[in-house]
C-alpha cells in the first residue's frame, strides 16, 4: 500500500462550529484550539500522516442542530475537494434526532460520499446501543456503515479534566452496552471503531465478561463474547503506552488496530502518540499494519 500514516482520529473544526462556541466550555480557559486545514497538513506532514480522517469533537444538539450539521458536513467534503487525498471524513448525524438523522446519513452517502459516521457514545440517559437508536443503525447496517464513537462531555471530576476520566468511561460504558445489548450480532454489517483504545475496555473484559454469564440472555444475544470484543474498531488516540498497547492486543484483533492522533484536541500529545506508537510497531507489541495498513482497508484505500 502507499506510504504515509492515516490518521483516524483526526478533528477538525470548520467555521459555523466554531461560531456555534460548542466547544470552548469543554477546554481549559474556554480557549477553542487553534486550526484551519493549512495548519492540519502542516501537521501531518511533520508527522508522516498521508490522510486524515475528519470528524467534529462534539456533536451539536438542539432545535438548530440538523442545519450546522449539514454545514459542518459540506464543509467537510469541500475540504476533500481542495486538499484531494489528504482528508477523508466521518459525517456527523443530528441526533438525538433519529429521522433526521437518517435524512442525513442518506445525504452525506449518496451526495458527499463520506466515510462513515461518527455517533457519540450516548445523547442525553440513552447509549448507543439501546433500542431507540435501532431504527438507524438498521439503515446504516444495510451498507455496512463505519461508526466512529466518540465520548461527550458528562459531569466532572474535580482534580481531573472530563478528558482524563470521564471520556474513556463514556466510550467503556457505551461498549458494554452495545456488547451485552448484542449489537455485533443484531447489526453484523456494521463497523463500530471505539475511540482511546476502547477506554477501560481491555483492563475490563474478564468482568464483561463474567457479567455476560449471569445476566439474563445475554450469552444468547451476544454469542461469543471474546468475539465481540474482536469486532470491535480500536484507535490509538492518547493511548500510545506499552501497558495500554499490550492491554488492548489482548483482547483486540491485531487487523482492528488503528492509528489515531486526536489532533488539535492533544496538540501536545502528537509527537509522543506518533513516536510512542510507531516505537510499539518496532518492537512488535503492535503489527506495523497499524500505521496505515488496517485503516487503507477499513476505508477502502490503496
Amino acid at each position: 500500500m502507499a506510504p504515509g500514516k492515516i490518521d483516524a482520529h483526526h478533528h477538525f473544526l470548520p467555521r459555523p462550529y466554531r461560531e456555534a462556541g460548542i466547544l470552548g466550555p469543554t477546554r481549559p480557559g474556554n480557549k477553542t484550539p487553534d486550526w484551519s486545514p493549512e495548519l492540519a497538513i502542516e501537521v501531518m506532514d511533520t508527522h508522516g500522516i498521508a490522510e486524515a480522517i475528519l470528524s467534529i469533537p462534539f456533536a451539536p444538539q438542539g432545535s438548530d442542530a440538523a442545519a450546522l450539521v449539514r454545514e459542518c458536513n459540506e464543509e467537510a467534503a469541500d475540504l476533500r475537494a481542495r486538499f484531494p487525498g489528504r482528508f477523508g471524513h466521518f459525517a456527523t448525524l443530528p441526533l438525538p434526532d433519529i429521522d433526521a438523522s437518517l435524512a442525513e446519513a442518506a445525504y452525506c452517502r449518496e451526495a458527499l460520499n463520506s466515510d462513515g459516521f461518527l455517533i457519540l457514545c450516548r445523547y442525553g440517559v440513552d447509549y448507543l446501543g439501546d433500542d431507540v437508536f435501532n431504527p438507524l443503525l438498521e439503515e446504516l447496517d444495510r451498507d455496512g456503515a463505519i461508526i466512529f464513537t466518540h465520548p461527550q462531555v458528562h459531569g466532572t471530576f474535580p482534580v481531573a479534566a472530563p478528558a482524563v476520566l470521564e471520556y474513556p468511561f463514556d466510550t467503556t460504558r457505551m461498549a458494554t452496552n452495545l456488547i451485552l445489548k448484542g449489537a455485533q450480532r443484531a447489526f453484523p454489517k456494521l463497523r463500530f471503531i471505539l475511540s482511546h483504545a476502547g477506554g477501560t475496555l481491555p483492563y475490563l473484559f474478564p468482568r464483561i465478561a463474567l457479567a455476560a454469564t449471569v445476566i439474563s440472555g445475554a450469552l444468547e444475544r451476544i454469542g461469543d463474547v471474546g468475539e465481540a470484543f474482536r469486532s470491535f474498531y480500536y484507535d490509538t488516540a492518547l493511548s500510545a503506552h506499552p501497558g495500554t498497547m499490550a492491554a488492548l492486543s489482548a483482547i483486540a484483533d491485531p487487523d482492528r488496530i488503528l492509528f489515531g492522533t486526536d489532533w488539535p484536541m492533544a496538540p501536545e500529545a502528537i509527537d509522543p502518540s506518533c513516536e510512542g506508537i510507531e516505537a510499539l510497531c518496532a518492537s512488535a507489541t503492535l503489527p506495523g499494519a497499524v500505521m496505515r495498513d488496517n485503516a487503507a482497508r477499513l476505508l477502502g484505500r490503496t
